[in-house]
């Protein structure tokens, strides 16, 4: 018997793609879109305890913000009751870490 607990939820990573800038006028030889930098990560506390659903939830969660951000998302690492207990966060939400 093992004496480690079952993760009670996850700290989910999501990729936030760079924003596209426009071809200038000036430069013809440029692709019409480039990227003006590399990809940036935002991290999300989830208190859900299947992983393929904390990805889930945040997925929607960064959705409902004015414009959908988000690239691809994935599980860093597991939460324990207590982490989720001190972080405050109820059964289900999705808090930016």
């Amino acid at each position: 018997m093992s004496d480690i607990a079952s993760p009670a939820g996850w700290v989910v990573q999501a990729t936030i793609a760079a924003a596209p800038e426009a071809r200038a006028a000036d430069a013809p030889w440029r692709p019409s879109v480039m990227l003006v930098s590399a990809p940036s990560f935002e991290y999300f506390n989830v208190a859900i305890a299947a992983p393929d659903k904390a990805m889930e939830a945040t997925t929607k969660h960064l959705a409902e913000g004015v414009e959908a951000k988000v690239g691809a998302v994935s599980v860093v690492r597991k939460l324990s009751s207590r982490e989720i207990a001190a972080l405050s966060l109820k059964a289900g939400e999705v808090k930016p870490a």
